[in-house]
């Protein structure tokens, strides 16, 4: 066992260890106290997940009101999510040094004094800061909440509370951005971060309330600090050339190229200094055995790209096809239809096949939706809602099917305590897939568009009689020189979008059938004869915590 097993990663001691048994000595709870602790912690755990889901929708409110251009939209995402990812490996090093509780409690209020930092502030910088302290607190309660949780029921319910908690792993893709954009619509965008001044507090409250005596020994443990500002600096300047990269023209940017060469050498650094480090921040190893870099690499790409088309879907309905922030959240709402069945039954049958079936045949139905969804024309408001509904449903399907097959496949031949380390990095870097998606599809949906534009122009002559036709169209309806040239790019510009979106979704149709086949490389994970219950507990836990982190 290597000194990185040793380690008593106590954020995450109850996937592994007994400390989800109720503590011995301590005051049991009351019915009501025990309803009301499972509000509080609930309560929390959604509040941080909405902030990912809920903000996506009403992107470009914040860019107006701030008076940056809509291509500042990805920024405000991708800090948030990088900042998240940072949390996770330090989470279980601030748990042991400051108590889980205590923990708990002070990250709520940081995330909400960053709240209402994004609430208040008219300026870029700040608004960027308070989305960044915001993912890192916010990241930090995710496992805290679920430990913290799970060690107040009683064995026989353990089940019971991981059911009930993974309720809200998937409300940022279906429930989310419809929240988000009908309170944008009906009470200004800034109401979203107004709301989580109270709402953290009292989460914050209840929890110390109900277990200021719950609080755990202090204890040191190492910390790779080196590491840790090594990662950082990567992933911020990385991450800046990958945000400003199309506004600067990438690489004629003298500017973004130093910023891209630090970033590089801070990243070889960290993988030098992780492989030598004898308690590193990341157990960079386990990418040595075969299932774990195939699914934790294919589980981030997958991420990257189903987030990537939310993203980029949400914000061209309102850009180019002038829907509101609440209808273009309502189009991912039959999501919820399927998402959260699927992945209980998942979780039921994901022991009874080979993995990479299972995971193969979702990546082959994800191609299926993102090949579906291209041909439909949303921008030709030619139908009803529910013509779009069955293509959004197979979605929810497939989402509820994402995560618990591939967190099987990475897991499987690992220690337990392994495992923790893997759910750890796996986490972090599905949450990082998330930070480059808007970003990189957004670049190729522009590209496209501008490519499908050129082609569009020069494709139109004077000479040939259905242009004499549109022009005639165009005078009726009083349009004249300029202003019936100005229309004519216009619409030319719309068809543009909508072909170059198409071009979107079928790349993603081939790269979801590319990991279809990918997958096959990883090793066979065959059905297990039986599952205790014990074990089945910790592989929900597992996945729930994949869900969220």
């Amino acid at each position: 066992m290597t000194p990185t097993d040793k380690n008593d990663r106590a954020a995450w001691a109850s996937l592994t260890h007994d400390s989800l048994s109720a503590q011995v000595g301590k005051r049991t709870l009351t019915a009501v106290q025990f309803f009301f602790l499972n509000f509080g912690l609930l309560l929390g755990n959604i509040l941080v997940l909405f902030n990912t889901g809920a903000f996506a929708s009403v992107v470009l409110h914040a860019t107006g009101d701030l008076g940056v251009s809509p291509s500042h939209a990805s920024w405000m995402q991708t800090y948030y999510f990088i900042s998240l990812a940072l949390s996770l490996p330090v989470s279980s090093w601030l748990a042991a040094t400051v108590g889980e509780v205590r923990l708990y409690l002070w990250s709520m209020i940081a995330m909400m004094l960053a709240s209402l930092l994004c609430a208040v502030t008219g300026d870029l910088f700040w608004f960027l800061s308070g989305r960044a302290l915001q993912g890192f607190f916010g990241g930090l309660t995710i496992p805290l909440s679920q430990t913290l949780l799970m060690r107040e029921y009683p064995e026989s319910s353990k089940s019971f509370a991981v059911s009930l908690w993974s309720i809200a792993a998937l409300s940022p893709f279906t429930l989310g951005p419809a929240a988000g954009g009908l309170i944008a619509d009906h009470l200004g965008w800034r109401w979203l971060f107004y709301l989580n001044v109270p709402l953290p507090l009292l989460a914050a409250a209840l929890v110390w309330a109900l277990l200021f005596d719950r609080q755990s020994q202090q204890r040191k443990m190492p910390f790779d600090g080196v590491g840790f500002l090594l990662l950082a600096a990567a992933l911020v300047c990385l991450q800046t050339v990958l945000n400003q990269g199309q506004d600067a023209d990438w690489f004629n940017s003298s500017r973004l190229i130093v910023v891209a060469i630090v970033g590089f050498l801070m990243l070889a650094y960290f993988i030098v200094w992780e492989l030598a480090e004898r308690s590193p921040l990341l157990d960079l190893r386990l990418f040595a055995r075969r299932n774990f870099a195939i699914g934790s690499i294919m589980l981030s790409v997958s991420f990257m790209l189903m987030y990537g088309l939310l993203s980029v879907l949400l914000v061209r309905l309102q850009v180019v096809a002038g829907y509101t922030s609440f209808l273009a959240g309502s189009v991912l709402l039959p999501l919820v239809f399927l998402a959260k069945p699927m992945a209980s039954v998942m979780h039921r049958v994901v022991h009874r096949f080979d993995a990479r079936v299972l995971v193969s045949l979702n990546m082959l139905l994800f191609a299926v939706y993102c090949g579906w969804i291209s041909r439909y024309d949303f921008f030709g408001r030619g139908g009803w809602f529910t013509q779009p509904l069955w293509s959004q449903v197979l979605e929810g399907f497939c989402l509820g099917a994402l995560f618990v097959p591939l967190t099987t496949l990475f897991l499987s031949g690992l220690t337990p305590r392994r495992q923790t380390q893997a759910v750890e990095l796996g986490g972090m870097l599905r949450v990082l897939g998330g930070s480059v998606a808007s970003p990189l599809l957004g670049i190729f949906w522009e590209r496209r568009a501008a490519f499908h534009q050129s082609r569009l122009t020069e494709s139109f002559s004077l000479h040939d009689g259905w242009a004499g036709d549109i022009f005639a169209r165009l005078h009726a309806a009083g349009l004249y020189g300029q202003l019936a040239t100005a229309k004519l790019a216009a619409v030319a510009g719309q068809h543009a979008a909508v072909l170059g979106l198409d071009d979107t979704f079928q790349l993603a149709a081939w790269l979801f059938l590319g990991l279809a086949a990918v997958v096959w490389i990883a090793d066979p994970v065959g059905p297990k004869a039986s599952v205790t219950v014990k074990e089945d507990q910790r592989h929900a836990v597992l996945e729930n915590l994949m869900e969220e982190s």
